[in-house]
């Protein structure tokens, strides 16, 4: 697969809403810096409380976090630099944010994107060896994201996706 995301149709999240409100009701103190975003980590207590993330829990070994961005901010052309893969869910913003993923090979000044429009409540497998970047706009952007670890840390997008398809 040459994609930068693979949406995990018939698979709804049960927790979306817990998540959001979870990362709403922290304290200042509670957020910490990760990468270029403010973070706060979810209680697995949380996250086996989704039927797919306690079925992903059984095969795979993950942290996951609620990822918050600032208005008016660029998370700029990039690739991941410690992960292959993720998994991704917006819980809230103000429907102007902006994900998008190069899909040229090599692109030059001018390239082809390709926009991922997260639908409510919907995990998406992210594929972070795409070049992509974040355009946020009025209000803050809340983002669950989902990373492996241990024998996972090395876990691949297209592995991902099949594991997912079969």
């Amino acid at each position: 697969m040459n994609n930068g995301f693979y949406e995990t149709v018939s698979i709804g999240s049960l927790v979306a809403k817990d998540l959001l409100n979870y990362a709403l009701n922290m304290t200042p103190e509670s957020w910490v810096k990760y990468y270029n975003f403010d973070a706060v980590p979810v209680h697995p207590n949380l996250l086996l409380q989704d039927s797919f993330l306690s079925y992903l829990a059984k095969k795979r070994v993950f942290y996951a976090g609620v990822l918050r961005m600032p208005p008016n901010t660029c998370y700029n052309w990039h690739v991941d630099t410690d992960r292959k893969v993720g998994l991704n869910m917006l819980l809230a913003d103000d429907n102007k944010s902006r994900c998008l993923f190069i899909e040229d090979e090599k692109p030059g000044v001018v390239f082809t994107t390709r926009e991922l429009k997260y639908q409510p409540g919907t995990y998406y497998v992210f594929n972070t060896q795409k070049p992509h970047m974040v355009l946020n706009t009025t209000q803050p952007r809340y983002l669950f994201s989902l990373e492996f670890t241990g024998k996972d840390s090395g876990l691949t997008f297209d592995e991902l996706c099949l594991d997912l398809k079969g």
